[in-house]
């Protein structure tokens, strides 16, 4: 007599070794994932501060990028016509950025509310004047939960480097 399907424990091993194989896997692609949303949040907050320098020196006007209450809440760019580092209602607003869900980014003190560009492409601090002292600073990115994050580095004449860093780092802010 020829049989056709599976029996009960045909479909009970089946569904034993899936179980098993979901429990060690699923783990480390939740981990991916939320590697993949802090690496995505700090490409989007490095794209937004290069597209403020690049709006200052086009402009050759100070362009500056600012925190909404705090940076994973978002952040706006514009064009800040009288140097202050805050967005009036005549200013020209040039992208704003949504908050970032499960991302932290803290920022040191001379970046902690802003980054601004003077027409030149330096970054200096917005104080009221069109010039300024140097801004440089560090943002660090890390998920809310755990994991690697990354580190934003603002240096002296306005550019921007990346470098990953480690969970305990990301633990310590």
């Amino acid at each position: 007599m020829k049989r056709n399907g599976f029996t009960l424990i045909d479909l009970l091993i089946t569904l034993s070794v899936i179980s098993i194989l979901l429990t060690i896997g699923l783990p480390s692609v939740s981990t991916q994932v939320q590697h993949t949303r802090v690496k995505t949040a700090t490409n989007s907050l490095l794209e937004a501060i290069n597209l403020t320098r690049t709006q200052a020196v086009f402009a050759n006007k100070r362009a500056t990028i600012r925190k909404q209450n705090e940076w994973s809440d978002g952040w706006e760019i514009f064009i800040d016509a009288d140097n202050d580092g805050i967005r009036d209602a005549n200013e020209k607003l040039i992208q704003t950025q949504a908050k970032l869900n499960s991302i932290k980014i803290i920022a040191n003190r001379p970046i902690s509310n802003n980054v601004s560009y003077i027409g030149t492409g330096e970054s200096r601090h917005a104080s009221g004047t069109n010039r300024g002292g140097f801004q440089a600073g560090t943002f660090t990115v890390c998920s809310t939960t755990k994991g690697k994050g990354f580190e934003l580095i603002l240096a002296r004449g306005g550019r921007v480097r990346v470098a990953e860093i480690e969970e305990e780092k990301c633990n310590s802010v």
